[in-house]
């Protein structure tokens, strides 16, 4: 008897507390999200998206969940919809207690600007283009030139991120230039010399040896008594003086 007692009670605890839940969860259902919180995740390494502009992302986009009972906000809709803006790199939403919609998000990052046949538009780490905008104000190699369906943007990539990652060629090369030869020219922010680079084959060498030429010659001679670089050839560095000197 106590046994059967004791499976009855079981039974009677199961079935209210299944029920409890799902009353509750009506109940939570049709309480409206009272506040939206919204967070970049990577804002203390890059700082091109604010939590402002998520914010005016969506209410441009009509996402605004204040007041609408929590039940009816897909937030799958809100993840795919703030995806489509082309600046982000993830996206995640999900409902929390007493009514909050958590928005989080990470920021695509651009590392190289293409203006070129009549093109304007950013690459990111992943080789993607990104639309031209305001918000990247950090420096980045401007790449110009010969770009075509033979040598297109995408092998430029290892290369814009290698300067990318560098701090000193981050600050230094100010341009990325394919001549029609699809030879790659390197412009530099400091000193007025054209830099070959030739191919992008070994580019990690090429720059080593560049940073040796810097080092070790332009510390010594100046910066101006040189116009040319040429790192084209393997294992090879010819500098050129300018006609004056």
């Amino acid at each position: 008897m106590k046994a059967l007692l004791r499976f009855l009670f079981m039974v009677v605890l199961v079935a209210y507390l299944f029920v409890s839940f799902f009353i509750l969860r009506s109940q939570a259902a049709e309480d409206k999200c009272i506040d939206l919180q919204v967070e970049v995740l990577d804002s203390t390494a890059r700082h091109y998206i604010s939590p402002a502009d998520i914010y005016g992302y969506i209410e441009e986009y009509d996402l605004d969940p204040c007041g609408k009972p929590m039940g009816e906000i897909d937030t799958e809709k809100i993840e795919r919809t703030l995806m489509l803006n082309g600046v982000l790199g993830s996206v995640e939403c999900y409902k929390r207690a007493g009514g909050t919609l958590y928005v989080g998000v990470t920021q695509r990052v651009p590392v190289m600007r293409v203006m070129a046949n009549g093109s304007n538009y950013y690459v990111d780490t992943e080789g993607q283009r990104m639309a031209a905008g305001g918000q990247y104000r950090a420096h980045l190699p401007l790449v110009t030139g010969q770009l075509d369906s033979v040598f297109t943007y995408r092998e430029l990539l290892p290369i814009a991120r290698y300067v990318y990652e560098h701090p000193f060629w981050n600050a230094q090369i100010e341009q990325i230039y394919v001549n029609e030869r699809h030879e790659i020219e390197l412009v530099p922010r400091v000193g007025d010399q054209t830099i070959l680079l030739g191919s992008a084959q070994d580019y990690e060498t090429k720059f080593d040896n560049l940073m040796l030429v810097y080092k070790k010659v332009f510390n010594e001679t100046g910066w101006s008594m040189y116009d040319t670089v040429s790192l084209k050839f393997k294992d090879q560095v010819v500098c050129t003086r300018r006609k004056k000197w």
